[in-house]
């Protein structure tokens, strides 16, 4: 259906938008809540949808996993939200129970001091498939020279020929490809292109995995190769005799893997049953192989391009989120066996080419080095890990590709905001009624850009400004609308005007505006040079404790006041984590809301102090500029210095910066509404 579904989808996308979701039932997890009977080939509909993603920019795209036992009523509810999602960032998402989740992908760095609980001794028989060459091999003579274990290196070449004398000992493919030819001309032979590849794919293999043999068994192994077509394989009986030999197979490695890389409209049956049954009809064949109630171990060779989809590779990614899915199944039903399918980042040489490598490091994302891959394979080893089916080793791919083609477009977000919905809110009560921090609307109109365009980061936020505040008082509307209007679009930057109004009686009312700034990289983060100043520090918990600030927990941050004059002010700050469940519908994502509260905060303390008494709120910010996002729970130092000051107003710009020194965030023009009658 994808395939003829791209060109009238893409079409469409320039007048109106367009839409591809795929729907399965495993768990309402993404296959990880441990059931025993999920049917693991949906699980590739998540793979296909994601490299559906970065090929068709222009239309949404969305993988949901509905729990099975939730209502048609309950599913169709949700899937008619996700299918107008206003944030293209994420392309799984779970529907169960509990209600909507995504996942994230938690780095874990091992330390050479963690222990290490080994689980693989020399008397262990693994059956490796693609095991002779490549990657896989890499992986195992590294495993070898570890544990000594046995080996059945299975592959489709044969080896059952002399390789000729001139063939041993040259291994510069150049001058081995002009022998092959000299020698078939010297014989008499028509010499052709695909004759001469065939014979030199044929020599190299041979003498590739005839080194990994010798390799393995010089380092204290022992290996032996037998030719068999994974997605066919016939080869019990040799298995039989080896198994008298060494003992029964207690581990397979399946590491096979085929790409015939197209875009998804030009892939034929042929390519995708080529692709797709080197893994999936290779992992049933392999466990025919074996009695699975002694197995010890089960590593399957997946790939983030499952995991965070692949342009040009969506049977391949089909094909390994269905492997990854199989690992939880199989952890499940076998929990005595350790299970891992590894999603492989994309190899240095390997499969990946000189052009591609250059292009993967332009766009940031790592490669994975030859020695490092082997060593974090045999790290997957861990007895530690026995509980974790699924792993990412290696750099990421890219998540998304904007739409930044054709005109100029307006986007309208409709927001339904609910009091119950935000508990973050109870802690920013001014005069009994929790009132929406311009921080947060900040934050919303900058999300809301972020959430349109995943592979930019926010840049810069300026004329921030403030028409009506929202108030849950009762008198608040229900209903929000938020429009990003583009107004410059190319490869490095996204420039739009947002505006957050709700609808009057007759004119609609504007809440709040500003103009948003994207950018493919941040500007280099500047060093700031804080003024040296005479200290007088003050402990910041004494205003929240004496009602000089009336903000709650979420929001209470400032450390400790380092030194304040006429002129300036120096704080050290942290803002508190939150979680996702308290922020409600405002997570913070590109800018940290609770802590540009906070630094406001240092403002309004100064205010207090130079302007007997009186309170402020922010009113306006003139621009702003990210260089990195601001982290929870970790301390960071915020220089305000005093550039207006009336009765009625107050301006300053504020800058951010950690103990290096390093700018983290700078606000120009951050403007304070000065009132003696204002109360808390």
């Amino acid at each position: 259906m994808a395939k003829y579904l791209q060109a009238p989808l893409n079409a469409t996308s320039k007048t109106q938008r367009t839409a591809f979701m795929t729907v399965s039932r495993l768990d309402g997890k993404f296959g990880m809540d441990k059931r025993s009977d999920i049917s693991i080939i949906a699980g590739g509909l998540s793979g296909l949808t994601k490299c559906i993603n970065l090929e068709w920019s222009p239309v949404f795209c969305r993988a949901i996993d509905a729990q099975p036992e939730l209502s048609p009523e309950e599913i169709a509810a949700n899937l008619f939200q996700e299918l107008h999602d206003a944030d293209v960032r994420y392309v799984d998402v779970a529907i169960n129970e509990k209600g909507r989740m995504t996942y994230e992908v938690t780095p874990n760095e091992v330390a050479a001091t963690d222990e290490y609980q080994q689980t693989v001794t020399d008397k262990d028989v693994f059956l490796v498939a693609g095991g002779g060459r490549g990657v896989t091999a890499t992986c195992i003579k590294e495993m070898n020279a570890a544990f000594k274990s046995k080996f059945i290196l299975l592959g489709r070449s044969s080896l059952d020929f002399e390789l000729p004398a001139y063939a041993l000992t040259e291994n510069n493919p150049a001058k081995l490809k002009n022998a092959i030819m000299q020698n078939l001309k010297a014989s008499g032979e028509k010499v052709s292109i695909k004759g001469l590849n065939s014979l030199f794919k044929k020599y190299v293999a041979k003498k590739e995995i005839e080194e990994t043999i010798a390799t393995i068994k010089v380092a204290g192994g022992d290996a032996i190769y037998v030719a068999g077509d994974v997605t066919n394989l016939t080869i019990k009986p040799e298995l039989l005799k080896i198994e008298k030999q060494w003992g029964k197979i207690t581990g397979i490695i399946h590491g096979a893997g085929r790409l015939a890389d197209k875009l998804i409209q030009d892939k034929t049956e042929e390519i995708f049953d080529n692709v797709t049954s080197v893994k999936l009809d290779g992992l049933l064949n392999l466990l025919k192989m074996v009695n699975i109630n002694e197995l010890k171990h089960l590593i399957m060779f997946s790939s983030v391009a499952g995991f965070y989809g692949n342009v040009g590779q969506s049977d391949y990614a089909m094909a390994n989120e269905i492997l990854s899915t199989a690992a939880h199944l199989f952890s499940t039903n076998h929990p005595n066996t350790k299970v891992t399918a590894i999603n492989w980042g994309a190899w240095e040489g390997g499969m990946v080419s000189p052009e591609l490598q250059k292009m993967f490091e332009e766009a940031g994302v790592s490669l994975v080095n030859h020695p490092g891959g082997a060593a974090r394979f045999v790290q997957e080893l861990n007895g530690a890990y026995h509980h974790q089916p699924q792993v990412i080793i290696g750099g990421t791919l890219p998540a998304g590709i904007s739409d930044i083609s054709g005109d100029l477009k307006t986007h309208t977000i409709q927001r339904n905001l609910s009091l119950k919905e935000n508990a973050f809110l109870q802690h920013h009560v001014i005069q009994g009624s929790p009132v929406l921090p311009m921080v947060n609307a900040t934050a919303w109109m900058a999300d809301s850009c972020v959430k349109l365009f995943p592979d930019y980061k926010l840049a810069s936020i300026e004329d921030v400004k403030l028409f009506k505040g929202i108030v849950f008082d009762g008198t608040e509307k229900e209903v929000y609308f938020t429009k990003v209007k583009e107004q410059l679009k190319t490869a490095d930057t996204i420039v739009c005007e947002v505006s957050v109004y709700s609808k009057g009686a007759k004119l609609p009312l504007n809440h709040y505006r500003a103009t948003v700034t994207l950018s493919r990289k941040r500007t280099e983060k500047p060093i700031f040079k804080a003024p040296k100043l005479v200290e007088n520090k003050i402990d910041g918990a004494t205003f929240y404790k004496d009602g000089s600030l009336f903000h709650g927990a979420f929001y209470q941050g400032i450390e400790e006041i380092i030194a304040m004059d006429e002129s300036q002010v120096l704080l050290k700050c942290k803002a508190p984590a939150v979680s996702y469940e308290d922020q409600g519908q405002f997570p913070s994502t590109s800018l940290n809301a609770f802590f540009l509260d906070i630094q406001y905060q240092g403002m309004v303390v100064w205010v207090q102090k130079y302007h007997n008494g009186a309170n402020s709120l922010p009113l306006q910010t003139l621009k702003g500029m990210v260089y990195e996002e601001i982290q929870a729970n970790k301390s960071y130092y915020v220089h305000i210095k005093i550039q207006e000051n009336t009765e009625t107003k107050m301006i300053a710009d504020c800058t951010v910066y950690d103990d290096n020194e390093d700018v983290i965030l700078f606000t120009e023009g951050a403007g304070l509404t000065v009132s003696r009658e204002l109360v808390w």
